[in-house]
């Protein structure tokens, strides 16, 4: 091999170190969020008024743990160290305005890891499957959210 050859694939494996770095910060970030929406979803589902929208908020909380232990599962297995800082809830004045909060955070997380998707594609095919499942979740929650924000304000078309 000759010296350029070394060059270049001392620099492919950088590359791919960096990206996985890149991915790993990403997992960090996201098991952070998953876990401060629990406990976001878990509080507004005490708090809420209607019966059957707090269930629907205890199955999204229970959902959200879920996507934290399995994005834990992947930070470790791709030697990373699980973030400790403790996320706190954001709460609103009554129930509809914690709806619009918890629908706020769906939507920026669908954002946020749709266009990830792509880059960790490319790094590690395994975590962009768990990642995928996230966003197919995210999307399910953020309709049920709208749904109940629909059917206790019907003026709220106007934010979903």
């Amino acid at each position: 091999m000759g010296a350029s050859e070394g060059m270049w694939s001392r620099m492919r494996r950088a590359l791919r170190h960096d990206r996985r770095e890149e991915v790993l910060t990403l997992l960090c970030r996201e098991y952070l969020t998953q876990v401060k929406d629990s406990i976001q979803f878990r509080r507004h589902a005490e708090r809420m008024r209607y019966p059957q929208f707090r269930d629907k908020l205890l199955r999204i909380a229970e959902a959200e743990e879920k996507h934290a232990g399995t994005l834990k599962r992947r930070i470790i297995a791709l030697g990373g160290d699980i973030p400790q800082i403790s996320p706190a809830a954001e709460d609103g004045w009554n129930n509809w305005e914690e709806l619009r909060l918890d629908l706020d955070d769906e939507r920026q997380r669908f954002w946020d890891l749709e266009g990830q998707l792509p880059m960790v594609e490319r790094v590690d095919s395994e975590t962009a499957t768990v990642l995928r499942h996230i966003l197919e979740d995210e999307r399910k929650h953020h309709e049920a959210i709208v749904g109940m924000l629909m059917r206790s304000d019907p003026q709220a078309g106007a934010i979903a």
